[in-house]
């Protein structure tokens, strides 16, 4: 659906004027959405997997660990495809108030791609380079966004998320080096092109909803605190979207309808996407494993 078609349909959760700085800007934040009860489930799971973390010495199915990651000292960069973590993580994917915010954003009828447990973690160094979601996981229109909720306050030291403006009505550029090899984040040269000055630290308290479309290019800086900043990543599209390569992460809930009804037409947008590899066959570290050459 086109943010054109998407405004004949009113938000059930967003205000008017939040969707449209959506479609704007390409990004959002918004507190006071998610219920304690639900933010304290999350807490708690996140926690059980940490300590799990600690019996486990190389990365795999679950864990993407950090090269500091010990028993005394766990370092999770991220716990992947969380909805098959535990039944609670699809649960709040598919059953709170996080799905309806994706309906007021793609149109009522909105399918789940996947979703992660990210975490940045003090005394690191940790960054996240400047990319796009969608170079890696394509689609056949531009609906695509990811919804993160921040499982802890998360002020502008912490490294939260930050968003360029406008960037979703930009290019779509390659997140390759120059022998070709998959890097996760956009080249020196082009991104040396692009004016950051008006980046947005998208920062909220606990709990805070922040929304980026696939298209925007942003970032995050190294977490220059004392605590870990643990954001719960899901990614969702409008029902008439249609993933023409491999999912990086795939879950075995990855195209459900999880509000509204299935397409009965795909919505193809004719701007171009690069080709990402084939993840089925090479395989996905993560976006940490990426940029740090690691793959």
């Amino acid at each position: 659906m086109t943010p054109d078609t998407i405004r004949t349909h009113k938000p059930t959760v967003l205000t008017d004027q939040q969707r449209e700085a959506y479609f704007e800007t390409g990004f959002l934040a918004v507190e006071g959405l998610i219920p304690s009860e639900w933010l304290q489930r999350l807490n708690a799971l996140s926690g059980a997997f940490v300590d799990e973390s600690r019996s486990h010495t190389v990365s795999g199915e679950a864990f993407d660990l950090g090269p500091r990651h010990s028993a005394d000292t766990p370092h999770v960069r991220r716990l992947r495809a969380l909805v098959d973590r535990h039944p609670d993580f699809w649960r709040f994917a598919s059953e709170s108030v996080l799905a309806d915010v994706a309906a007021d954003l793609v149109g009522p009828d909105v399918k789940f791609h996947s979703s992660k447990l990210n975490y940045k973690w003090p005394g690191t160094g940790e960054v996240v380079q400047w990319h796009q979601d969608i170079p890696a996981w394509p689609h056949t229109n531009y609906s695509p966004l990811t919804l993160g909720v921040y499982l802890t306050d998360c002020p502008a030291e912490q490294g939260p998320l930050t968003c360029l403006p406008g960037t979703q009505n930009g290019p779509i550029y390659v997140h390759r080096d120059d022998a070709g090899t998959w890097t996760g984040s956009v080249r020196a040269a082009d991104i040396a092109t692009v004016d950051r000055s008006g980046a947005v630290d998208l920062v909220g308290r606990a709990g805070t909803v922040i929304a980026i479309n696939c298209r925007t290019l942003h970032a995050s800086r190294a977490n220059l605190t004392d605590r870990v900043r643990p954001v719960a990543l899901f990614v969702y599209s409008s029902a008439d979207a249609f993933a023409w390569m491999p999912a990086p992460t795939p879950t075995s809930h990855t195209g459900e309808i999880v509000r509204g009804f299935a397409a009965t037409v795909a919505h193809l947008d004719p701007f171009p996407c690069p080709v990402p590899p084939d993840w089925s066959k090479l395989g996905y570290g993560s976006i940490f494993v990426a940029q740090k050459a690691e793959m």
